[in-house]
């Protein structure tokens, strides 16, 4: 578990590393990728072994899930985070955003409004739009460097009648919240009473820092209105491989989930998929906490960097996820600005703020599931770039 080791991805087309990729989005190829949220690291060695195990049996035919592969993702939910799923209230599908889709379309109708926290991942707005509703801001507030939900603004929201979903990213991507047992219980209250269908995106809900605790919104909402859509695919890095996995406690909700991914055949199993994920879920925890101690100490490293260099940026504090969301708005520029001085100035492919919605403005995301020395790489580069900016050094 040598996560200082680097590893050459660009020798397949791996979307992050793509010059083509680099040139489209950021407008250089040569910038350094960190812009999409996959890790720039190996995964664990028990999926590994697996892998090339199930690749050396020769046949891949299709297969089914077998119940070790749902009793080893019971197990891990049990065992990490106290919730205990039952196995009747899984749902396999294609991805995450397949699962949310689906849900929207189920859970609303054409006009109807899909309330967002943002500034938050983009695709969210990308598959309401796609499916004809709107998007229907409950904007998060900054207050003293930490992100909260604005509940008044909530109630207010989902009291219209025509807002019929709110999708919760728990933890937050790209803001780094991991939400509390409170929080969460004020967020399912508010939608229990004006019956508002919460879909829970808990891809990232293995990445906490301690003292902080991920807690299943499922676990403290019950399931009357609500689903969640989990995933192994951010916790060990093999999202080019597995597929989702959506629990439903309700049994009405669940057949019509169940019924729609039969009637478009859009659950299929990978075979290989199936391995990463039951040899993750079984095998993966003491490479899990690895990791995490890692990431702990990346966030320090950009804390302490951004501490002892002078340079107008600072760090929004994350309680989970491998996402590091930089604040930029002492530097005077606007959105488009900021971006041309990130790619073609610092050289680096960040996230723009503004992708995650308006209040992002001023921001950028930052992938670190990455070898400490690219983070000092990156850092470097805005540090030089940030002080030609300011002071005209080196010009």
């Amino acid at each position: 578990m040598n996560f200082d080791e680097y590893v050459d991805r660009s020798v397949y087309p791996t979307l992050k590393w793509s010059k083509s990729f680099l040139a489209k989005y950021f407008g250089n190829e040569e910038a350094i990728p960190m812009s999409v949220a996959d890790m720039d690291l190996k995964a664990p060695p028990a999926v590994i072994e697996q892998l090339q195990k199930r690749a050396a049996h020769r046949i891949y035919g299709y297969e089914y899930r077998p119940e070790s592969y749902f009793a080893a993702l019971i197990a891990w939910y049990q065992d990490r985070h106290g919730w205990q799923i039952e196995r009747g209230q899984i749902e396999p599908s294609p991805s995450i955003l397949s699962a949310i889709a689906i849900l929207i379309n189920q859970h609303s109708d054409e006009g109807d409004g899909v309330i967002l926290q943002t500034p938050v991942f983009f695709e969210f707005r990308m598959a309401i739009k796609s499916s004809r509703r709107k998007v229907i801001k409950n904007p998060l507030k900054l207050v003293e460097g930490h992100y909260q939900m604005d509940f008044e603004d909530l109630e207010r929201k989902a009291a219209d009648p025509r807002n019929k979903v709110l999708i919760l990213c728990s933890p937050h991507n790209p803001v780094g919240r991991v939400w509390s047992t409170a929080e969460l219980a004020q967020v399912a209250e508010i939608c229990r009473r004006h019956d508002v269908f919460v879909i829970a995106d808990e891809v990232h809900g293995d990445f906490s820092f301690s003292p902080h605790r991920f807690v299943p919104y499922l676990k403290v909402a019950g399931g009357e209105n609500g689903a969640a859509c989990i995933s192994p695919a951010k916790t060990f890095n093999i999202s080019g491989i597995v597929n989702a996995l959506t629990v439903i406690p309700d049994e009405e909700h669940r057949r019509r989930f169940h019924e729609f991914t039969q009637r478009y055949w859009v659950n299929k199993v990978n075979v290989f998929a199936s391995a990463a994920t039951e040899a993750a879920y079984k095998d993966g925890g003491a490479w899990l906490d690895a990791l995490l101690a890692y990431l702990r100490g990346n966030v320090d490293f950009i804390r302490s960097y951004l501490h002892h260099n002078d340079i107008g940026i600072s760090l929004i504090e994350p309680e989970g996820t491998f996402l590091a969301w930089l604040d930029f708005r002492e530097l005077g520029l606007d959105a488009k600005a900021l971006e041309r001085f990130l790619s073609q100035d610092a050289q680096l492919a960040l996230a723009p703020g503004y992708w995650f919605g308006r209040e992002g403005a001023g921001f950028a995301r930052m992938t670190i599931g990455c070898p400490r020395e690219t983070v000092q790489r990156a850092l470097d580069r805005l540090a030089s770039a940030t002080r030609r900016l300011r002071y005209g050094e080196g010009i």
